[in-house]
């Protein structure tokens, strides 16, 4: 029997030998063609990372490269743990499906059916908001920039209290308009708690967790569920990498996620891989994660897709492009980048962990390397002139209101072709490989798919977002804040200088100042405020200060409101008793448009909430 047995497992072992990956990349040769692409990156564009490679229900490789503690030359090993980032948002989908599959919730039914009454307080549209909308991530919202990262634990809030605090305004209908939301997906992550009456982390490690024996995970927002994980954080660095290509830790690498089912997830690679082995278990057998795999398959089957008809989206799991059928979801935070992407026609899956932000060359490459290069199918080449894309559009996961939509001035980018089949947009090159299908040409690797209305385009999507045309009503608003910024600050610094030499001149004489000009002067230096309070405001925002520490600048914004009132009317009251030359006379009145158009612009940008 032995005989025998040893006799069979000869041929398989030289079959899996002799099997190629979907790239044609042979098995034998995998560890050592990763090894080469992985150098081309640490050390240079990134500090670390753990790369892990699953086949047949099983690790095929773990590897891990670069340091997790560059300045004293400390090796990132397979034991250390990596910020999943929005990767953890499979652990929310996996989650609703579970519900889903024991009859307690319905994909198409209204969420506020499982709300407390009273959760949604900005809603614009009547149409209802589905799971599914959530999933697809258009629901509507707009992206809020505040709230979402902590630098202390201690700030962080009850999930549903956080919900409360960072709930942005619904601006487009459910179902029109793809703009990557994590407020959704945290939303998705309360109903869960809702419906399981337990805060959604201990949801996951009862449910996914500790079915999986992921014992070397944690979802918890300040990881206090699990004490290894947290004392194995402190002990990686993130990293940020300058131009000159020196790695420096980073600014803010130890942050806490206020809505963290959106992204709180950290862990071993080895963790991550038995989550995504559980997606992909043998025939014959089913998921440790749901009763039956019927709910697997329906939670893996595209229930979005572009309007040219390709797949974008399973049930919250992005589809990917590649030479086989596959998912993927990336991740980022402050300076950890990752990806998880998995074929089940291959069973097979790559995961890449980095401590280094916005990492793309390990990130989105070694998918491709691993899966192959998606391209056309032969006889679908005619090329439409890439000359129709032409125009400026804007990001739709952005800000619509409150002082962050000033953000939505700076996201607008210009699509502009430069031959037939190529075009510059956003800082990046896109090549038409397929009739209205584009690829950026950067590590990222981007699809954009263009949808065209009467000959016009619509819109230009990639995976988590729509790219809308700017609007007339956007471009006039625009315009108008550039010349209202450019007149004010150039003429208050050149009436200020004037008046400052004149001063200098004129300091051996009695000259005598109006109340006019006093309060032109007072006028004129108020003018400042805002500038320095906005470039402050934004500094902090950027630096995750929280919304109820902002309200400082707001009321900053408010006094010099209140403060421009009551220049104008002093100024307006003494010129009726001030003898005032023509020139003088100008003078106040561009000087009061000044400030007026500075009032202006904090109204139209909301700069006051």
């Amino acid at each position: 029997m032995l005989a025998v047995m040893v006799l069979c497992s000869v041929p398989a072992v030289s079959a899996k030998e002799s099997m190629s990956t979907p790239a044609g990349i042979a098995y034998a040769e995998l560890k050592e063609r990763v090894d080469e692409y992985a150098s081309k990156y640490i050390g240079t564009t990134t500090a670390g990372a753990n790369v892990l490679i699953v086949k047949d229900g099983e690790i095929f490789l773990n590897t891990a490269y670069g340091y997790s503690d560059v300045e004293n030359q400390v090796n990132v090993t397979t034991d250390n743990v990596f910020e999943w980032g929005s990767v953890t948002k499979l652990l929310v989908w996996t989650s609703v499906m579970q519900l889903v599959e024991q009859g307690k919730l319905k994909l198409d039914e209204d969420i506020r059916t499982y709300l407390p009454e009273g959760s949604l307080t900005k809603i614009r549209y009547d149409a209802p908001i589905t799971m599914l909308n959530l999933m697809h991530h258009n629901a509507g919202w707009e992206e809020k920039f505040t709230d979402l990262f902590y630098m202390s634990a201690n700030e962080i809030k009850p999930l549903e209290e956080m919900l409360h605090i960072t709930e942005p305004y619904q601006v487009n209908e459910p179902g029109s308009v793809v703009a990557y939301s994590n407020y959704g997906v945290a939303l998705a992550g309360f109903i869960v708690e809702q419906l399981a009456a337990q805060p959604f982390y201990d949801y996951v490690n009862e449910h996914i967790f500790s079915v999986l024996d992921m014992k070397d995970t944690t979802i918890h927002p300040t990881q206090e569920d699990n004490a290894s994980v947290a004392t194995k954080r402190d002990e990686i660095n993130g990293y940020i990498v300058k131009n000159d290509g020196e790695f420096t830790i980073s600014k803010n690498e130890r942050i806490y996620i206020g809505l963290y089912p959106a992204g709180s997830a950290i862990g071993t690679i080895a963790d991550a891989a038995k989550f995504m082995m559980a997606l992909m278990p043998a025939d014959g057998t089913n998921s440790p994660l749901f009763q039956n795999n019927r709910t697997l398959d329906e939670m893996l089957t595209t229930s979005d897709f572009y309007d040219d008809g390709f797949p974008r989206n399973a049930h919250g799991f992005w589809k990917g492009l590649y030479t086989v059928d596959a998912l993927e979801h990336a991740g980022n935070t402050d300076s950890f980048s990752s990806n998880f992407t998995f074929s089940n026609d291959e069973d097979m899956g790559v995961i890449v962990f980095t401590n280094q932000a916005g990492e793309a060359g390990l990130s989105y490459g070694l998918p491709t390397l691993i899966f192959g290069e998606y391209s056309a199918e032969e006889g679908k080449l005619t090329m439409p002139n890439a000359q129709e894309l032409e125009g400026n559009y804007f990001m739709a996961r952005q800000p619509y209101k409150g002082f962050t939509k000033l953000y939505s001035a700076l996201s607008i980018g210009r699509f502009e072709a430069t031959d037939l089949n190529n075009v510059d947009a956003f800082g990046m090159k896109l090549e038409q490989i397929a009739p209205y299908l584009y690829k950026s040409l950067n590590d990222y690797r981007v699809y954009f798919h263009v949808t065209l209305n009467e000959g016009k385009v619509k819109k230009i999507s990639m995976p988590t977002s729509d790219f809308l045309p700017v609007t007339q009503k956007m471009k006039i608003m625009n315009l108008f804040s550039l010349l209202a910024v450019a007149f004010s600050g150039l003429y208050t610094l050149i009436v200020l200088l004037i008046l400052f030499i004149k001063k200098i001149k004129n300091r051996k004489k009695t000259v005598r100042a109006t109340v006019v000009d006093k309060w032109e002067l007072l006028l004129l230096s108020a003018n400042s405020i805002p500038f320095i309070n906005i470039i402050v405001l934004a500094y902090r925002t950027l630096n995750y200060a929280s919304y109820t520490n902002l309200k400082i600048h707001f009321w900053v914004n408010y006094a010099y409101i209140a403060f421009v009132a009551i220049c104008l009317v002093a100024i307006f009251a003494g010129w009726k008793i001030t003898t005032t030359t023509r020139s003088q006379k100008i003078r106040y009145t561009f000087s009061c448009i000044s400030a007026l158009l500075l009032v202006v612009l904090i109204f139209g940008w909301e700069l006051y909430h």
